[in-house]
Parts: C-alpha cells; structure tokens; sequence
C-alpha cells in the first residue's frame, strides 16, 4: 500500500475574486504563501518519498513550500493540472451565466461529459489526471508515501478516478485552499482514510470551518 496525499494550492487573488482560473496561470496571494507555510509545519514529519505537482505555479509553490523541509525536489507534470474551462477563464459564474446562457448550467448537468466551451470535461481531466497519477505511483514501492499539489476541479476528477465513483457526484464535496486528503493506494481498491483536511489552518486571521459557498475553480 503507498499512501497519497492529495493537496490542493493555496488562495490566489483568482479565488477571492471568484473566478473560474483553470489553466490560467494565477500565482498564490501572499495569504496563499501562508496557507502553504502552514501546511509544510503540518506535514514536516510526514516521510514523503516523493512529491509532484501540476505545472501550473499556484500548485507547484504550494508543493515547493511543503517540501522544503524534507529536501525534496518538486516533480511537476502538465496531465496534474487544473480543467481548461476555455473562454469563461479569468469570468465569474455571474458573468458566465449572462455571456453564455445555459452553457454552463449543461455543463454541470452532463455528468462530466462536456467539454466547457473551448476547453475541457470533467470525464477528460479524470482519464488524464488519474493515469498520470498511476504512472507516478508506479515508480514508487509499498510504504511509500507520496504527495500531489493540484487543484480543486482536478482533485476531484482524480478521487473520484482512484475510488471507481460515478462523475455525476464529483461536486458532492468541497476542497478547500491547502486542504488535503489522503487515500490508501492498493492500485485498484483504493480507500480514502481523509478528506479535505484543513487542520493545519485552525488559528489562522480569517479561518473558517466551512465555507459558505463553493469557491472558485
């Protein structure tokens, strides 16, 4: 068994506007940096025998943050990125809604079947994300555990590839800024022992529990 944690990056000037960021390249804000900070004290004696990230800097700061206390080098690939959502980039749902009506209300009600205009389904990012995450296991042995910084659509699409569960349920929880998740990797019966962990930020200015509403991708 090879133990995963899953790790989304920390908050961007793109998730407190509300933006759908995607494959937009938006670096952390400097509560991002902190969120990140926190979570490499969190885990700084987690025995990590790798760590990867997307491409995307958002994740791989975040990742470079948590490994630096164990020395590690931070492994980055394109297939670990965030869903392209194309034109409503940089837009927020508001404004989505009112540029192009009705697309994004199919979009989620296609069960990750289509593709935002101009970009990615969710069924895509799943069939990417979670064969590059099998390839990247792969290299490892029984006992390992292993680290991925990604984002909050991507992890989705990858939890719900690595537990066998049906995509029309992928918005059924949150992920939020540096929460992680761990999952006991067997290679086909996997099983999640922690989800969208957020302990490492209790005492922090602006901490909340849960959030009121789903942030931005």
């Amino acid at each position: 068994m090879i133990k995963l944690y899953v790790v989304r990056h920390g908050e961007t000037d793109g998730n407190v506007q509300q933006w759908y960021q995607g494959s937009t390249d938006v670096p952390l804000n400097a509560r991002g940096i902190e969120q990140a900070q926190c979570l490499s004290r969190f885990l700084k004696d987690v025995p990590f025998s790798g760590i990867y990230s997307s491409t995307l800097q958002r994740a791989r700061r975040t990742a470079e943050i948590v490994a630096e206390p164990h020395g590690l080098p931070v492994y980055s690939y394109d297939e670990l990125k965030e869903i392209d959502f194309g034109v409503w980039e940089g837009h927020t749902y508001k404004e989505i809604i009112q540029m192009w009506p009705g697309e994004i209300e199919a979009f989620y009600d296609s069960n990750g079947t289509l593709r935002a205009r101009g970009g990615e389904s969710f069924c895509e990012v799943e069939r990417r994300i979670t064969a590059k995450t099998k390839e990247l296991l792969s290299r490892h042995k029984d006992g390992d555990t292993v680290l991925i910084a990604s984002h909050g659509a991507s992890i989705r699409c990858l939890i719900f590839g690595l537990l066998g569960l049906e995509m029309s349920r992928i918005w059924c929880f949150q992920q939020y800024n540096t929460a992680f998740n761990i999952i006991e990797y067997h290679g086909d019966k996997n099983v999640m022992t922690l989800m969208n962990c957020t302990q490492h930020l209790e005492g922090m200015a602006g901490y909340q529990a849960q959030w009121a509403s789903m942030p931005s991708l």
